[in-house]
């Protein structure tokens, strides 16, 4: 048997790994991966050790069941490797301790290297082009070569950037700030930055010590994630498999939303967590909302946390609500939950204070319009006009195959054949739980699709620990149908 793994970022190392694991499957596996991404994938490229990772390294871990595996590499390798660690400072209210995104990278190649090492791994460089269904399996193209496979793991990483202003074909407009190392900084010139998102205050850390003039940041609700308190384990009681279940039994399959807010308030109880007051501080005011948080250390963390589990936990949730109902939570629900479950580093926050407070950074909140005139950019506010002479997009991966800026063949080829169809809430139809692509003809055989290109069936299910698990249960399931066959 053969298994082509297409993307070798945190879900394809972890395919990769999981499948190496198991003993009943006997394969050749094909990974295929640009060299620069290989191992790593594009969020952890080499970049400015100043980009730090949001969360605590004793949180982000190749082992979902070791969280303090990173931690421990870094221990052993630091000497040999001669690694450049950049961390935050150890007397943080909360204990957090941050590395930077270049660094997790290298731990992740590591990680990849451990099975890309074994005799049944093959390693192929070349960029995927197209993807064919077989009648027994599907033929892999590359620009020089095609491989025959019986399974497909594909995991090609987010989707590229928006353009919502369309500014791509105007000068002085970055369209995606990663790798932020290559940003030549013009320090007497003005910039701005679209959004107000974890990669906004990347930028922040990144530009304020180099520029010499104020540095902006806009978005349509001027809006910054809560600032990282300190994490407390959070096992819950009622947000449960079984509950989950109970619930599902009594309504045709389903999760309304109005018994899920049930057993979101029971479980908000259980965990002692005064979710009134959080939900009343005000983010769109970020000086008032930072200081509250780096305040309020452990009742932030303790948010934090159960947001966290929660996301863990999403796999199980999204998929069975209606649309109607889904509808009803972005609307109205989401942004509770989504203000705690991306938190910045403490330090992040710091740093943004203070510019703020010396009037090198300021947070502008309904965004309208964008012009290009005179070699400026013109961007208008409800309440005010800001002229600059670069602009920085953050606003993030699209969520659409339609909206997405970049060009990519592989993608455009499987929607073309009808193998990927799009999903109204993004990202392309897979089966809840174990990833399987369902295209126009129906669900395909040994063919699974993870991370954010299925986020329309898998809400928040970008992150690393996620990923992992998402991978181990698309692995799970595949062994379970390779067996029945």
């Amino acid at each position: 048997m053969k298994i082509a793994i297409i993307g070798t970022g945190v879900a394809g190392v972890n395919v990769l790994k999981y499948l190496s694991k198991e003993k009943q499957i006997k394969a050749e596996i094909l990974c295929f991966d640009d060299q620069k991404y290989l191992g790593n994938g594009r969020a952890f490229q080499y970049d400015d050790p100043e980009l730090l990772m949001n969360y605590p390294g004793n949180l982000i871990s190749m082992k979902p069941n070791k969280p303090d595996d990173f931690v421990k590499w870094i221990e052993k390798n630091e000497q040999d490797l001669k690694l450049q660690i950049h961390k935050e400072a150890d007397n943080n209210a909360s204990g957090n301790q941050y590395y930077s995104r270049q660094l997790f990278g290298k731990y992740m190649t590591a990680h990849f290297n451990q099975y890309a090492q074994k005799k049944n791994v093959t390693i192929i460089n070349n960029h995927v082009r197209n993807v064919e269904q077989l009648n027994n399996g599907y033929r892999i193209s590359t620009q020089d070569e095609a491989f025959d496979v019986d399974a497909v793991f594909l995991s090609p990483g987010q989707f590229g950037p928006m353009d919502p202003y369309n500014l791509t074909t105007t000068p002085n407009y970055i369209k995606w700030p990663y790798p932020l190392n290559r940003v030549q900084v013009d320090k007497v010139k003005d910039y701005a930055v679209l959004g107000t998102g974890l990669s906004a205050v990347d930028i922040v850390r990144y530009l304020t010590p180099e520029l010499q003039t104020k540095l902006y940041l806009v978005s349509r609700d001027g809006k910054v994630q809560s600032v990282r308190g300190a994490m407390q384990p959070i096992r819950f009681k009622y947000i449960t498999a079984a509950q989950l279940e109970k619930v599902k039994s009594k309504n045709n399959g389903f999760l309304p939303l109005e018994a899920l807010k049930k057993l979101f308030h029971k479980e908000i109880a259980h965990q002692g967590i005064d979710a009134d007051r959080l939900f009343k501080v005000n983010r769109t005011q970020p000086m008032k909302a930072m200081q509250f948080d780096l305040a309020h250390s452990q009742v932030v963390g303790l948010m934090q946390s159960f947001v966290y589990e929660l996301t863990r936990n999403a796999y199980l949730i999204w998929p069975f609500m209606t649309r109607r109902d889904k509808a009803a939570f972005l609307n109205n629900d989401a942004g509770y939950i989504t203000a705690y479950a991306n938190p910045m580093p403490e330090s992040t926050a710091v740093k943004m204070m203070a510019c703020i407070e010396d009037n090198t950074l300021e947070i502008l909140s309904g965004i309208e319009r964008i012009d290009y005139k005179y070699n400026k950019y013109r961007i208008y506010t409800k309440n005010k006009e800001i002229r600059v002479h670069y602009v920085i997009n953050a606003t993030g991966p699209a969520k659409h195959f339609k909206d997405a800026i970049e060009h990519n063949d592989l993608i455009e080829s499987l929607v073309n054949q009808d193998l990927l169809i799009a999903h109204p809430d993004g990202g392309f139809y897979v089966t809840p739980l174990y990833n399987e692509v369902i295209a126009a003809k129906g669900k395909l055989n040994h063919f699974y699709l993870l991370g954010q290109k299925s986020g329309g069936v898998n809400y928040m299910n970008n992150g690393i620990v996620e990923l992992a698990e998402e991978a181990k249960r698309a692995v799970k399931h595949f062994k379970a149908s390779v067996l029945s066959e």
